[in-house]
């Protein structure tokens, strides 16, 4: 937490800087997008500091800004993205995925909420055989959008929206999507990573990798995914149709998730090429895009990727795709100075689990845990809103 406490300050120490007392800065959370965190067994909060120095400076600290726009720029004190690092509820996500901890306590601490992923299960809709046969051949994604609401009908708990409610849900609904991307037909209650290792058939090493990818895939603060999740949380639905709102939004062609196909069309290249190199220069020497290369968020190299690339390192050192991918890695660095995104070292998990076709499928596991802390933030802590837009004529129409 000593990493937290240097990014972080407290309210006094905040105001003080600012030049505002403590009932202004607690005014600007919501009116400046001041971000906070929440002090563990403690009622108070620490504001980030770099939101506090952006006000200092003066950026984005005009009073002018729009009723929408205010209206739109929530706070979050679940994930916190920076230079350093990728930190849940302050705590480094590389050091989760390190230590021993499970993907199921990962989501009790993201959803603030212990001991939700007991030994109870939610009720098996009786039509889920048919339909699992007649969505044969779909992808899991397309597998819960049409069975979550059928889960939901048959689960009237589902529409505890309390804390504790909405997390108990949202463990079954994360349990539910772990089975449909290993084929089980329904959801069991040992843990996710060692689930999904023994249906695809791996051993122990390969299984705690499992357990590291999805806890390194549970946020990546508020992308498009994210928000349209809160957006649809905001009104009410339940953690099944949040998950759905997830789901949906990342078939968009402008998520880079979305991009998976071809990604893992890059990686099918370079694992079956003599040279791995060779697809990756034709893509230069075209000037296309490098798929899978350099699309960071924070503008550096991805600390989950470089932890990935590790421990693939450990694991697949003398496995001959995992050599091509290096190469192809190094070469693409040398000519893009591009590092390695996270996508494409996931698809390569995925490749190596036979998940072929939807190959970071075991990361959208992980993915849900986050999706639905944010719906329940969103649902919990955020007021039902609705922005208003500023209408701007269209001359072509006049």
């Amino acid at each position: 937490m000593d990493h937290q406490n240097d990014q972080y300050w407290t309210a006094a120490q905040a105001a003080d800087m600012l030049g505002i007392s403590l009932p202004t800065l607690y005014a600007y959370v919501s009116r400046k997008g001041i971000r906070s965190v929440k002090v563990d067994g403690s009622r108070t909060r620490r504001y980030w500091s770099l939101d506090i120095e952006r006000l200092m400076k003066g950026k984005g600290g005009d009073d002018s800004i729009s009723t929408g726009a205010q209206r739109v720029a929530t706070t979050c004190s679940i994930t916190h993205l920076t230079d350093q690092g990728l930190f849940y509820r302050g705590q480094d996500a590389i050091e989760l995925a390190r230590s021993s901890a499970t993907a199921e306590k990962v989501a009790e601490l993201m959803w603030q909420v212990p001991d939700v992923f007991g030994s109870r299960l939610p009720k098996i809709p009786n039509v889920t055989g048919a339909l699992l046969k007649l969505f044969e051949g779909t992808t899991a994604a397309e597998k819960a959008i049409a069975l979550f609401p059928l889960i939901e009908l048959d689960n009237p708990r589902a529409h505890d929206l309390t804390m504790e409610g909405y997390a108990r849900t949202s463990a079954d609904a994360v349990r539910w999507f772990a089975a449909l991307v290993v084929g089980a037909g329904a959801p069991e209650v040992r843990p996710l990573h060692g689930f999904i290792a023994s249906h695809v058939g791996v051993d122990s090493a390969f299984e705690d990798l499992i357990r590291q990818v999805l806890i390194l895939s549970v946020d990546h603060e508020r992308d498009p995914s994210t928000y349209c999740v809160r957006a649809a949380a905001n009104t009410g639905v339940t953690p099944y149709y949040a998950a759905i709102a997830g789901l949906v939004s990342f078939r968009g062609r402008r998520v880079s998730y979305s991009r998976r196909e071809t990604v893992s069309r890059l990686l099918e290249e370079i694992c079956s090429s003599r040279e791995p190199a060779g697809p990756i220069l034709q893509r230069y020497r075209q000037g296309e895009l490098l798929p899978g290369f350099g699309s960071s968020a924070q503008g550096v190299a991805d600390p989950r990727a470089q932890h990935l690339l590790t421990e693939l390192k450990g694991l697949f050192g003398a496995d001959e795709d995992f050599l091509r991918l290096v190469k192809a890695c190094e070469v693409a660095e040398e000519v893009t100075g591009q590092p390695v995104d996270f996508i494409l070292l996931l698809s390569f998990v995925g490749r190596k689990l036979g998940l072929a076709g939807q190959e970071i499928a075991v990361a959208g596991v992980g993915r849900m845990i986050g999706w639905l802390a944010h719906a329940s933030e969103q649902f919990h802590q955020q007021p039902m809103g609705r922005t208003h837009s500023q209408f701007v004529a269209n001359l072509t129409d006049c």
